[in-house]
């Protein structure tokens, strides 16, 4: 009788501790979510909505159990919500995280609640989690622990309460940490180890697929994963990462411009007024209105967003500007910010400088009151809506204002470096190069927010920035530690008796 090879039996033993490592941590992340929302005690908190949130659950035919059937400016969030046959709105935004709310529904009663929907959320969590940790682990049980970047920040509450919510936001959120988790297990990963790429390609795609059909403005983030996926080697089937990347730009395709569509014939003309007074006018100064083509009176209207903002002109240049010429005016806009660098960069300035109030304090986390009537609520500095307010909340926010940029231009720096480097500090080169992709990624976020809609809600709107520049400082550091580490071994290689 023959006895089995203690090679084969290590692989095997090898594969069992790799998959008990996956599941042990999907549970661990999932917990994370559900113990930071506080899930178990039933008294979840998460993010108010400001008007936002009907444009999606509408079509789902959800109807908050509110005195009015509406779930914005409750002082708080409305958790409760029935559920009729038919939508209660004509068009319903198309995003992924319609798939989470009609996965909360299953089996249920006519009724869902939003803390069904963050199970949901954590669960999901764990999925992504465990799957990259399984992908990571083939090099060693250890290279998993590079996972706790993408995973650590959602014990801090300022991300992870959007999964109690309807907003588009919190798919957004679970698309980013897939990419950030696939491609944190093929920065660890070798080229033959087929499968473990394989798991780590498809997760980072699927994530890119999830972040860009949750918002157009995340579209920076499929991007992202499609890069990433487009350059990885596996084995030898150097198209494998191109094919992938590409079968996901073509899957994703229908979604995001059916998305496109409706943001144009529902808010496109409230984008552009917002792109025109919020943004071009007060960074492009007095010349602004010429540069436009706008008479000099559209100065009056610089810095007053479109909702919330005071009465808007019902001159017939601005019902032309923004009605009529929409497009023409948005195009306008922005080549006026290309041939002004520096109004377009102060523009840019202003959307990282935001990112440094994830915690979003005019959204309340508690819960709402169901029988308060709805009224105007939020706040004009937070909004976006008024300029000189604005200001006021961007002086008051805790960090330096040049911090984000700094972290931007650090991690830039540091990935275009590493190449230079790699072969004498691969691990640390490693984590410049996941800072790097996070930090333009980030910045390509930040771009998207203030083009696309100016000033206006530019906080909530650079909210998955902020995530993306925390996994940025978290790569930076987690490169000088690999440095250190690296310095400090080779100092106790070279003491005299050191068995090394």
């Amino acid at each position: 009788m023959m006895r089995p090879s203690v090679k084969g039996h290590g692989l095997v033993g090898h594969g069992t501790r790799r998959i008990a490592l996956a599941l042990g941590a999907g549970v661990a992340a999932a917990s994370l979510v559900v113990l930071t929302l506080g899930l178990p005690t039933g008294r979840t908190f998460g993010v108010e909505d400001n008007g936002d949130g009907f444009r999606l659950f509408c079509g789902l035919g959800m109807v908050p159990r509110t005195v009015d059937r509406i779930a914005a400016w409750k002082g708080g969030v409305v958790t409760d919500f029935a559920v009729v046959a038919s939508p209660t709105c004509g068009m319903s935004t198309p995003s992924s995280a319609a798939l989470v709310l009609r996965a909360a529904m299953l089996g249920g009663d006519g009724s869902v609640a939003l803390a069904t929907v963050a199970w949901w959320y954590a669960v999901l969590v764990g999925l992504v989690v465990a799957s990259a940790a399984w992908a990571a682990s083939a090099s060693g049980l250890g290279r998993a622990a590079v996972l706790l970047v993408p995973v650590a920040p959602l014990a801090l509450p300022a991300f992870t309460r959007f999964f109690v919510s309807t907003y588009g936001e919190p798919a957004g959120l679970l698309g980013a940490l897939a990419v950030a988790c696939g491609v944190a297990a093929l920065l660890v990963t070798r080229p033959g180890q087929r499968a473990a790429r394989t798991v780590a390609l498809t997760l980072t795609a699927l994530g890119g697929a999830v972040a860009a059909t949750a918002k157009v403005g995340y579209l920076p983030v499929l991007l992202a994963a499609v890069v990433a996926c487009a350059v990885v080697t596996v084995g030898h089937r150097r198209r494998l990462g191109p094919v992938i990347a590409l079968a996901t730009v073509l899957a994703v395709a229908v979604p995001i411009g059916a998305a496109v569509q409706f943001q144009d014939q529902v808010y496109g003309g409230a984008n552009v007024h917002d792109v025109v007074f919020t943004l071009a006018l007060p960074e492009l100064g007095p010349d602004g209105p010429g540069a436009l083509g706008l008479p000099p009176e559209a100065a009056d209207v610089a810095g007053d967003g479109f909702f919330n903002g005071p009465p808007l002109p019902t001159a017939d240049w601005w019902v032309r500007a923004i009605g009529e010429d929409a497009d023409a005016t948005r195009a306008a806009a922005h080549g006026a910010l290309i041939r002004h660098p520096g109004a377009l960069l102060r523009g840019l300035g202003v959307g990282l400088q935001a990112t440094t109030r994830a915690d979003l304090p005019y959204l309340a986390a508690g819960p709402g009151d169901p029988a308060r009537p709805t009224g105007l609520g939020g706040d004009a500095g937070w909004s976006g809506s008024r300029g000189p307010a604005l200001r006021a909340v961007l002086d008051e926010t805790p960090w330096p204002a040049w911090l984000p940029t700094a972290l931007v231009l650090l991690a830039v720096a540091a990935a275009g470096t590493s190449v230079l480097w790699r072969h004498r500090e691969p691990a640390a080169a490693r984590w410049c190069l996941a800072a790097g992709l996070a930090a333009v990624t980030a910045l390509g976020l930040v771009a998207a927010a203030v083009l696309g809609d100016g000033y206006f809600e530019v906080f909530k709107h650079v909210w998955l920035a902020s995530y993306l520049l925390v996994l940025s400082g978290l790569g930076l550091l987690g490169a000088g530690g690999a440095v250190v580490c690296r310095a400090l071994a080779v100092r106790y290689a070279r003491r005299p008796g050191s068995p090394l």
